[in-house]
C-alpha cells in the first residue's frame, strides 16, 4: 500500500525486500527514516540497476557509416577503451582510422600471421593470438604504443598510426583517408558512453538515499522512482516556472548518481567477488534479452538442482532447502526469457545451438567449463557471457549468482543457442 502523507510516502510492505514500515522523505525536509532488508544481496541488485539508466548508450545507425552492427560494436569497444584509459578523443580517432584501414573493423584471423582489429602479430610482442583477437586487449595494446610516441596528439593521423603499426613503411595517406569517418564515429560513441553525474547536496542526497532504498525494496520500476523525485523537485518553491523536461532529466541524473554511490557501498559491505562494471553496451537481440534476465538474478542464492524457466526454485539434495539457481538452471531461465529452450542441464545445453570460437563470443553465448577441456563429456559448469571477458553464473553451493572473469584454465567452448 502506498499512501500520500505530505512529507513523503508511507509504505507498508508485504512479501518484498524491505521488512516493516519505511517512509520516503520528501526532498528538502522531513525526518530521516531507517529500514531493514530481508535480502540485502537482492536489494543491492535492485539498487545497482537504478544506477544504470535505460538507453544510456545511444544507438548508432550502422547504415549511416556503411558498417554492420558488429563493426559498430567493435568501434564502440575501441572508443570505450580510450575513455577508460582517460585518453583524449584524438587517441580514439587515430585508433579507429587505423582499425578501419587494417581490418575494416572486422576481427580478422588471416593467414599471414596478423590478427584482429589492428592486424597485430603475436611474433612482434602484441600478445598471444587469443589476446590480439580480443578487441579490448588489441585496443589497449595500440594505445600503449601510441602514447609512447612524443607529440602523437599533434601528428597527422597517418603519421601517428604508421609509427605504431608500420614504422618502416611509407603509407602516405593510407590511414588519413578514414579520418572523417573515424571522427564522426568518435563524436557519437564517446558521448554515448559517458554517464551523467548530477551534483547533489548533502540534505537532498540523504533523502534520495532513503527513497532509492525503499523503492528498490518494493521493486518499483526506475521510471516510477524518477517520476516521484521529479514531482518533489517540481514542487519546490524556487520562484521560477520549472521546465518539466529539465526537471525530469535532473531527477534521472540524481537517481543515477546516488544509486551508483549506494551500489558501491553495498558491494563493499557484501564483499562482491567481482567489483568491475557490467558492460555498458548490449546489442539488441535474444542474447541481450538473456543477459539482462540473468543480471537481474545477481544475488540469488546457489541451489543444487534449482531454477528453471519459471525462475528460482528449491533444488534437490544439498539444494533442497535453498530457493535459487544452479549453473544450468540460471542459463535455462535466462534463455527462456528470450523465448528459447536450451534444456535443463549442461549436456543438452552443449548441443542447443551453434558452437562459436572464443574470439567471436557475443553477449548471451553459453560458455562451458570441463575437467578435460578437450572432452565435452567432462563439462561441469556453464555460464552466460556478458561481454568484455566476463560472464554471469551461479558458481557453487554457498555462493550466489554473480559476475566473474572468464579467464579460467578449464574453459571448454561456447554455444550460441538457436
Amino acid at each position: 500500500m502506498i499512501a500520500e502523507l505530505g512529507v513523503g510516502k508511507f509504505i507498508a510492505t508485504g512479501g518484498c525486500l524491505v521488512c516493516g514500515v519505511v517512509v520516503i522523505a520528501a526532498i528538502g525536509g522531513g525526518a530521516k527514516y531507517a529500514f531493514t532488508a530481508a535480502d540485502t544481496a537482492k536489494l543491492r541488485t535492485e539498487i545497482c540497476a537504478y544506477a544504470a539508466p535505460p538507453n544510456a548508450v545511444r544507438r548508432v545507425p550502422a547504415a549511416r557509416f556503411g558498417l554492420s552492427t558488429q563493426q559498430i560494436a567493435n568501434a564502440r569497444e575501441i572508443v570505450n577503451v580510450a575513455a577508460k584509459l582517460a585518453l583524449p578523443k584524438r587517441a580514439a580517432e587515430i585508433a579507429l582510422g587505423t582499425a578501419i584501414q587494417e581490418s575494416g573493423l572486422t576481427n580478422l584471423r588471416t593467414g599471414n600471421g596478423s590478427y584482429g582489429l589492428f592486424q597485430q602479430q603475436p611474433s612482434q610482442g602484441w600478445g598471444t593470438k587469443q589476446q590480439v583477437t580480443d578487441p579490448s586487449h588489441a585496443a589497449r595494446s595500440f594505445y600503449t604504443h601510441l602514447i609512447e610516441i612524443p607529440g602523437w596528439e599533434h601528428m597527422p593521423l597517418t603519421q601517428a598510426a604508421a609509427l605504431v603499426q608500420r614504422p618502416r613503411e611509407d603509407l602516405r595517406d593510407a590511414y588519413a583517408k578514414h579520418e572523417p569517418r573515424a571522427k564522426a564515429l568518435v563524436a557519437l560513441l564517446w558521448k554515448s558512453g559517458a554517464r551523467r553525474r548530477a551534483a547533489v547536496d548533502t540534505a537532498t542526497s540523504d533523502d534520495i538515499r532513503v527513497s532509492i532504498q525503499a523503492a528498490a525494496g518494493l521493486g518499483l520500476p526506475r521510471d516510477e522512482l524518477v517520476a516521484s523525485i521529479a514531482a518533489d523537485l517540481g514542487g519546490q518553491d524556487s520562484g521560477e516556472r520549472p521546465d518539466p523536461d529539465e526537471i525530469r532529466k535532473r531527477a534521472d541524473d540524481i537517481v543515477t548518481t546516488v544509486a551508483g554511490q549506494l551500489c558501491k557501498e553495498l558491494k563493499s559491505k557484501l564483499g562482491d567477488p567481482y567489483d568491475g562494471d557490467v558492460p555498458a553496451v548490449l546489442p539488441s537481440g535474444r542474447g541481450a534479452i538473456a543477459v539482462r534476465a540473468a543480471l537481474r538474478m545477481i544475488g540469488v542464492p546457489y541451489s543444487w538442482g534449482g531454477g528453471g524457466p519459471g525462475g528460482p526454485s528449491f533444488g534437490t539434495g544439498r539444494g533442497a532447502g535453498t530457493k535459487g539457481f544452479d549453473c544450468s538452471g540460471l542459463t535455462e531461465y535466462a534463455w527462456s526469457r528470450a523465448g528459447v529452450g536450451i534444456g535443463s542441464s549442461t549436456g543438452p545445453q552443449w548441443h542447443s545451438g551453434k558452437h562459436v570460437d572464443r574470439s567471436q563470443l557475443q553477449p548471451g553465448d553459453l560458455v562451458f567449463f570441463a575437467y578435460n577441456p578437450h572432452d565435452p563429456s567432462t563439462i561441469h559448469h556453464v555460464g552466460l557471457y556478458i561481454g568484455e571477458g566476463k560472464m554471469v553464473h551461479a558458481p557453487h553451493t554457498g555462493s550466489h549468482v554473480q559476475i566473474a572473469p572468464m579467464s579460467r584454465s578449464d574453459y571448454a567452448g561456447a554455444v550460441r543457442p538457436s
